[in-house]
C-alpha cells in the first residue's frame, strides 16, 4: 500500500472517529436539554409544595394559638372549680354541725318561743318557773339562730354548687374544643409529613440532576476537545497528503519531461525535425509539472 493511500486511510478513519465524537457529543448536549426540562419541571413542583408547606403552617400556628388561649381559659377553669369544691366541702361540714345541734323546723321554733313569751305576760308564774321559761326561750333562740345559719349555708351550697355545674359545663365544652383543634392540627402535621418527605424527595432528585449535568457537561467539554484535537490531527494529514500528491507530481513530470528529452535526443542524433515544443524541452524551456 502507497502513502498516499495509507494517508487517504487514515484521513477516513479520523473523520469517521470526529463524527462519531459528534454524534456522542450532540446526543449529550440532547440529553443537557432534556434533563434542564426536567429540572425547571421539578423546581416549579418544589415552589408548589414549598408554598404548600407555608399555608400548612400560618394555619397550623393559627390553630395552636387558639388551642393555647382555650387551654389557658381551662386552666382558669379548673382553678375555679378547684376552690369551689373545696368552698362546697367547707360549707357541707359546717351544715352537717349544725344538723348535730338545730332542729329542723324554723317556724316550730319561732313558734314555741312565742308561746313560751306568750305564757310569761299573760300568766302570773313562780319566780323559779319563769326563770326556766326564760332560760328555756333563750335556748330556743340561739337554736333558731343555727337553725337560721344553718338554711343559709344550705342555700349557699346549692348557689356554690350550680356554679360548680356550671363550671363542669364550661368545662366540657373548653374540653371538646381543645379535643377538636388538637385533631386538625394532627391532620396539618400528618399532611405536613408527607410534603416534607415530597419535598426532601424533589431536592433529592434535584441535586441528582445538577450533578448529572455537571458530568454531561464535563463529557461535553471532554468531547469538544477530543474533536479538536482530531480535527487538528485531520487538517495536518490533509496538508501531509496534499504536499505528497504535489511531490509525486512533481516527480512525475520529471519523469514525463525526461523521457521527452530522450526522445528529442534521439531525434537530434537521427537528424530529424525537431519541433518548437522539442526544442524548448531541449533547453529546458517548458516546466517538468507541463
Amino acid at each position: 500500500m502507497s502513502n498516499v493511500e495509507e494517508l487517504i486511510k487514515k484521513i477516513d478513519e479520523l473523520r469517521e472517529e470526529i463524527k462519531t465524537l459528534k454524534n456522542q457529543r450532540f446526543d449529550l448536549i440532547n440529553r443537557v436539554e432534556g434533563l434542564r426540562g426536567e429540572r425547571e419541571k421539578l423546581r416549579e413542583e418544589l415552589t408548589s409544595v414549598k408554598n404548600k408547606l407555608e399555608n400548612i403552617w400560618g394555619l397550623k400556628n393559627k390553630l395552636s394559638e387558639e388551642r393555647n388561649k382555650l387551654i389557658s381559659q381551662r386552666r382558669e377553669v379548673l382553678s375555679k372549680l378547684r376552690d369551689l369544691r373545696g368552698k362546697l366541702v367547707s360549707i357541707k361540714e359546717n351544715i352537717n354541725s349544725f344538723k348535730n345541734h338545730a332542729p329542723s323546723s324554723i317556724t316550730r321554733i319561732k313558734q314555741e318561743i312565742e308561746r313560751l313569751e306568750w305564757k310569761i305576760i299573760t300568766e302570773s308564774l313562780p319566780i323559779d318557773v319563769e326563770s326556766k321559761i326564760v332560760r328555756e326561750i333563750a335556748r330556743l333562740e340561739e337554736e333558731l339562730e343555727k337553725a337560721i345559719e344553718g338554711r343559709k349555708l344550705m342555700e349557699e351550697y346549692k348557689e356554690v354548687r350550680a356554679e360548680h355545674q356550671s363550671l363542669r359545663i364550661v368545662l366540657e365544652d373548653l374540653n371538646n374544643k381543645i379535643n377538636e383543634l388538637t385533631e386538625k392540627i394532627a391532620v396539618l402535621r400528618d399532611r405536613e409529613l408527607k410534603l416534607k418527605e415530597e419535598r426532601n424527595s424533589l431536592r433529592g432528585r434535584l441535586e441528582e440532576l445538577s450533578r448529572e449535568l455537571t458530568d454531561i457537561r464535563l463529557r461535553i467539554d471532554q468531547l469538544s476537545v477530543s474533536i479538536n484535537s482530531k480535527v487538528e490531527e485531520l487538517r495536518v494529514l490533509q496538508e501531509e497528503l496534499k504536499t505528497l500528491k504535489t511531490s509525486l507530481a512533481k516527480n512525475r513530470g520529471k519523469e514525463i519531461l525526461g523521457r521527452k528529452k530522450e526522445e528529442v535526443e534521439k531525434k537530434m542524433k537521427e537528424t530529424k525535425r525537431l519541433t518548437l515544443e522539442d526544442l524548448k524541452i531541449y533547453y529546458g524551456e517548458i516546466e517538468e509539472d507541463l
